[in-house]
C-alpha cells in the first residue's frame, strides 16, 4: 500500500558551512590546529608534539607551514589507534592511552576556544538578516558547524528536538540540523549532575548510553576534579563515524529535506573533497529531486523536481564542486561574494 506523498519538506534550504563561521571570526579548518596550539597545556603540547612528529618528522612549532591539517592529523591518530597492537610487539613507552589522552584533549580545548568566541561572534551586524529570512522563510538548515550561533538566535530558550529536527514531526517554524554535531550536545550520562532547568533531552533513546541531551544557553562542562568533558561533535577525519543513532536519524533526515527544495542555498559551504558522506547525502538528495523520494515500499513519490542551487562562495573551486555533484539535469547559480556582502545586498 502507497504512502501518501508528502510534498516538500521546506520551499528553501540553506546549507552552512566553515565559511560562515569564519565570517563570524571562527578559524577555518586549515588553521585550526595553529590557532587552538596556544590554547593547550604545556603537558598536552608535549605530547602532541611527540605525535605530530611520529607522522611528520619536519614538524617544528616554530615554523606555522609545517602545522599539518587537523582533519589529516586526527585521521592519522586513528590509523594509529586502529593498528596500534598490530604494529609492535609490546605497548612502548608511548602508550594507547596517552594518545586517546591527547586526541581527547585537543578536541576539548577546541571546544573551549569556540565557547570563548561564542559572544563576539554574535554581535556580527549581519547576523539579525539571516536569522529573520530563516525564521520568515520557515526554511531548513543543514549545518556542518559546531558552533551555537544560530541555535541561540532562532530559538533562544524555546531550544528542544524539534529545533534540531529529532522530534517525530517537523516543526513548524524554521529547523536547524547539525549532522556534525554541536558544542551544546552532550551523552544525558555525563550531565545529570547539571540542573534539570539548564538543558533539554533532544533524543530520546531506551538506551541510556544513547540519549542525548543539550544545554539550553552556551556553556561547557566545568568539573571541580579538573575532568574535561568533549560534546557531541564529529572529530574533522577522513574516517568519520556515523553509527549512533543520533546521527543516523539526522543524516536520514538531512536527505528528506535535500530531496524537495524549490531552492538550495549554499552559503560558504565547500563541499570538501575528503568528506564522501556529505557529497553521497546530497548526491541522493539531487537524484530524488529529479527521480522522486522512495517510499517505505520501495516505490518512489512523485517528483517535485529540480531545486533552483545558489552558492555564495568566493571560492570558485568550491562551487565547482557542488555543481558537479549536483549533476547537468540541476541549474547552478555561482555568487562570487562573501556570505555578509550577498545578504547585506538583499536587503
Amino acid at each position: 500500500m502507497k504512502t501518501t506523498d508528502p510534498g516538500r519538506f521546506r520551499d528553501t534550504v540553506y546549507v552552512i558551512g566553515a565559511g560562515f563561521s569564519a565570517g563570524l571570526g571562527y578559524p577555518l579548518m586549515k588553521s585550526l590546529l595553529i590557532g587552538v596550539w596556544n590554547r593547550l597545556q604545556e603537558d598536552s603540547r608535549a605530547q602532541l608534539r611527540k605525535i605530530i612528529r611520529f607522522h611528520h618528522p619536519a614538524f617544528t612549532v616554530k615554523r606555522k607551514t609545517t602545522f599539518p591539517d587537523i582533519e589529516q592529523l586526527l585521521t592519522e591518530v586513528s590509523v594509529n589507534l586502529e593498528l596500534f597492537d598490530a604494529s609492535r610487539p609490546v605497548e612502548g613507552t608511548f602508550t594507547r592511552k596517552q594518545l586517546e589522552a591527547a586526541r581527547q584533549e585537543l578536541l576539548s580545548s577546541i571546544a573551549r576556544w569556540f565557547h570563548d568566541l561564542y559572544e563576539e561572534a554574535c554581535g556580527a551586524r549581519w547576523l539579525s538578516d539571516i536569522v529573520q529570512r530563516l525564521r520568515a522563510e520557515r526554511a531548513a538548515i543543514i549545518s556542518f558547524n559546531w558552533d551555537l550561533v544560530l541555535d541561540q538566535l532562532l530559538f533562544e530558550s524555546d531550544l528542544d528536538s524539534a529545533s534540531y529536527g529529532l522530534s517525530k514531526d517537523l516543526a513548524p517554524g524554521p529547523v536547524l540540523r547539525k549532522p556534525h554535531g554541536s558544542l551544546n550536545w552532550y551523552d544525558s550520562t555525563q550531565v545529570q549532575k547539571v540542573a534539570a532547568d539548564k538543558r533539554v533531552e533532544i533524543f530520546p533513546h531506551n538506551n541510556d548510553a544513547e540519549r542525548i541531551e543539550a544545554f539550553l544557553h552556551p556553556r561547557e562542562i566545568k568539573s571541580k576534579v579538573g575532568r574535561h568533558y568533549t560534546p557531541l561533535i564529529i572529530p574533522p577525519t577522513y574516517l568519520k563515524n556515523f553509527d549512533r543513532p543520533v546521527f543516523r536519524r539526522l543524516w536520514n533526515r538531512c536527505t528528506d529535506v535535500l530531496s524537495t527544495p524549490k531552492r538550495l542555498v549554499f552559503l560558504g559551504y565547500s563541499l570538501p573533497t575528503a568528506d564522501l558522506h556529505a557529497q553521497f547525502i546530497f548526491r541522493c538528495g539531487f537524484h530524488n529531486q529529479v527521480e522522486g523520494r522512495l517510499r517505505n515500499d520501495g516505490s518512489r513519490y512523485p517528483a517535485t523536481g529540480p531545486a533552483k542551487v545558489i552558492v555564495v562562495n568566493p571560492d570558485q573551486e568550491a562551487a565547482c564542486r557542488i555543481e558537479a555533484v549536483a549533476g547537468p539535469g540541476i541549474p547552478v547559480t555561482w555568487v562570487p561574494r562573501r556570505i555578509q556582502d550577498w545578504i547585506e545586498s538583499r536587503g
